[in-house]
């Protein structure tokens, strides 16, 4: 066995101890949360992870980038805060002190005794405190740098080199980022997938599928630390980071499908064509995210803007890697998507609810302006309340804000003439809403009620 294979089995050895001891410790999670944030600032940086507009791609020298450095200098203070929490506080204390011993008695001509010493070490935890070491360092300069009225893209790109070399100092932090599936974090617990998985006769076509599987579970992990309900704006704003991230791995995983499971399958399969759909379909909903959603939003300033496009965003990807894993489970097997997410059903009653509700609306707005009196308003009122106090909860974040409006000012509306002309105002408003949530896949193969379906044709 050569040199360099032998320094490899040695690392991996280390890093399975490490793994094992994290979970003895309860530590699983942050260790997710800081390879997470570790593989996002690689993918932050790259300008074709960025929500840009074509504009801006084109004229990246002259564009601020303040606000960018100011989200990185949030998640760095994080991954300072995570380390800390991985090591124990023995291995806290006992770094400081080697700190503050190495410092004093450091000799002229050695930088830094304590980062050398720490560079010759090869444990998961010297690589850990080498990491904070430097982050607590650039925080100290974006800080400085922040302030500046404008932070040109060279100092961007700066800042990303940097970052990338002192992750990649360590070998085993290095180990960390470039090993994506661990079993600690990607095992496929769920029953019914990995009941799935075994049934699948041919090799090569389960090779795939369990990879296809692993990478969608790992991207669903990935939107659970984007969730924008009870997020603060400075962690809103810092989900930036995480779709980046989940931009750049998808298309990994779509190169992977093009490249690799394609070629195996016959065109005009049913699993040829599912594949090919996920090549097709998954970069319609990047863009929705990218280009549409989160452009622009690092230098926004309304926060319940910044809410609202974040929650649009999350829901738009976990919709979607959600919907491939059921379409892909229901390829092999004969399962529901309520046996692999236990939120499915719920996503459906309340996707029902809302479009079910939404045709009441209509319909109720249709009669008042068929027969405009005082009954079949005061009708109409009382439906409007209760979609606002039942159902509005279950419309996207952006449109609350409209429906209120509409709500205010027809309650507050005594004229029949005038609430005419804001009910045909409003009515426009709710078929734009129920026609956007029809499209939801979760709602194909399931109807209106009978008495509600002239909303559709009409």
């Amino acid at each position: 066995m050569s040199k360099d294979a032998r320094a490899e089995d040695f690392l991996k050895g280390q890093m399975r101890q490490w793994m094992e001891q994290m979970v003895l410790a309860g530590k699983t999670a942050d260790l997710f949360e800081i390879e997470m944030w570790l593989r996002s600032f690689e993918r932050f940086f790259r300008i074709r992870n960025q929500p840009l507009s074509e504009r801006e791609t084109r004229q990246l020298a002259l564009r601020n980038w303040s606000e960018e450095l100011r989200l990185v200098d949030n998640v760095i203070q994080r991954v300072v805060n995570l380390c800390t929490s991985i090591l124990t506080e023995e291995q806290v204390n006992h770094a400081r002190f080697d700190k503050y011993v190495e410092g004093y008695l450091k000799k002229d001509d050695v930088v830094d005794p304590y980062v050398e010493k720490l560079l010759r070490q090869t444990s998961p935890e010297g690589g850990l405190v080498l990491l904070r070491d430097a982050f607590e360092d650039l925080h100290v300069l974006l800080t400085d740098l922040t302030r500046l009225s404008r932070m040109p893209y060279a100092t961007f790109t700066a800042v990303g080199k940097l970052i990338h070399r002192e992750i990649r100092r360590s070998d085993l932090l290095s180990l960390l980022i470039d090993k994506k599936f661990k079993p600690i974090h990607d095992r496929i617990s769920n029953p019914a997938i990995a009941a799935t998985i075994r049934k699948i006769e041919d090799p090569v076509r389960r090779k795939h599928a369990a990879k296809t599987f692993l990478e969608f579970f790992r991207l669903l992990h990935y939107l659970e630390y984007a969730d924008p309900e009870g997020a603060e704006e400075e962690r809103l704003r810092s989900t930036l980071l995480i779709f980046s991230l989940i931009t750049s791995e998808t298309r990994l995983l779509l190169g992977f499908l093009e490249r690799r499971v394609l070629p195996t399958l016959e065109e005009g399969q049913p699993l040829y064509d599912l594949y090919d759909s996920f090549v097709y379909c998954l970069p319609l909903e990047l863009k929705k995210v990218i280009n549409t959603e989160l452009l622009d939003i690092s230098a926004s300033r309304q926060t319940e803007g910044i809410r609202a496009r974040v929650e649009n965003s999350h829901g738009i990807l976990k919709d979607a890697f959600q919907q491939s894993v059921v379409q892909l489970a229901q390829a092999f097997a004969d399962v529901g998507g309520k046996d692999i997410f236990g939120d499915f059903t719920a996503k459906l009653e309340q996707s029902v609810r809302l479009r079910d509700g939404l045709a009441t609306l209509i319909k109720s707005i249709r009669d008042f302006q068929a027969k405009r009196d005082e009954v079949n308003a005061a009708r109409m009122k009382d439906d409007i309340s209760r979609f606002y106090d039942t159902s509005m909860k279950y419309l996207m974040y952006r449109d609350w804000s409209g429906f209120e409006l509409f709500f205010i000012e027809i309650l507050k509306c005594s004229s029949l003439p005038a609430l005419q002309q804001i009910a045909h105002r409003f009515e426009t408003f709710l078929v734009t809403l129920f026609r956007e949530v029809q499209k939801r896949a979760i709602l194909q193969n399931v109807p209106l009620p009978a008495e509600l379906q002239s909303i559709e044709t009409a």
